[in-house]
Parts: structure tokens; C-alpha cells; sequence
């Protein structure tokens, strides 16, 4: 076990910020909200009856790809509700994407030492077998 804990989570956060894979999902993930936010600005802020802000936008496109989903907005015009669609789409790709690498990056550690323990384990066995 002290094997295990000799990697420290500090050292795992260090190791995953030099990482160029996380810095391109981070990338990513923020362009998808930026993009997102300036679509729906632009779709349908001279549509609605109340005045729509570029912030309503960066809120409602945030919580979209983030998969959290609170809006206080719904979207009018044809192209906006295109770019819901979108935004869920990516929304879920982006957060499982970048869940499934976060995971990796700080579990790997234990799953590489795992699968090592694992391999002696099984070596032991086939040498008592070859004994009898």
C-alpha cells in the first residue's frame, strides 16, 4: 500500500498540467462555450423581446456543454434551436472526454502497479504448477 500512496496526488496534478492532452481538451472545451456563446448572441438577440447579453449567453452556453443544463433561456429562431442541439452534442462528447483522461491520468499510477503485482503474482503460480 505504501507503494501506492508513494505517487502523491500533487505529483498526478503536475504530471497531468504538463500534459499537452489536457491543455487541448481545456482548449477545446472553452472554444466549444466561446462559439457556442457568440451563435446564440448572434441568432437571437435581435429576435427576443427582452434584452438579451452576450453573459446571458456565456451562462446558458457554460452550462449547456458542461452538461449541467440550467437556463433561464430558451431559443426562438430556427438556428438557435440548431445550435442547442450542437452544444448538447458536443457538450456530452467534451465532458466525457475530458473525464475519461482526467480519470486516467490519476488512476493510472495505481493500475500500472496493479497490473505489475498482478504479473508476479501470475509468474509465481506457473512456477508452483511447474513444481508439481
Amino acid at each position: 500500500m505504501n507503494k501506492i500512496r508513494k505517487y502523491s496526488y500533487k505529483r498526478r496534478m503536475q504530471t497531468l498540467f504538463k500534459n499537452p492532452m489536457f491543455w487541448l481538451l481545456t482548449f477545446i472545451g472553452n472554444l466549444i462555450i466561446f462559439i457556442g456563446s457568440v451563435l446564440l448572441y448572434y441568432f437571437e438577440s435581435a429576435q427576443t423581446f427582452s434584452k438579451l447579453e452576450f453573459i446571458d449567453c456565456l451562462l446558458w452556453s457554460t452550462s449547456l456543454t458542461t452538461t449541467i443544463g440550467y437556463n433561464t433561456y430558451v431559443p426562438i429562431t430556427f438556428a438557435g434551436k440548431i445550435i442547442v442541439i450542437c452544444m448538447m452534442l458536443l457538450g456530452t462528447l467534451f465532458v466525457w472526454s475530458y473525464m475519461a483522461f482526467l480519470v486516467t491520468a490519476l488512476i493510472a499510477p495505481e493500475l500500472s502497479m496493479l497490473e505489475h503485482e498482478m504479473q508476479k503474482v501470475e509468474v509465481d503460480l506457473l512456477k508452483l504448477k511447474s513444481e508439481k
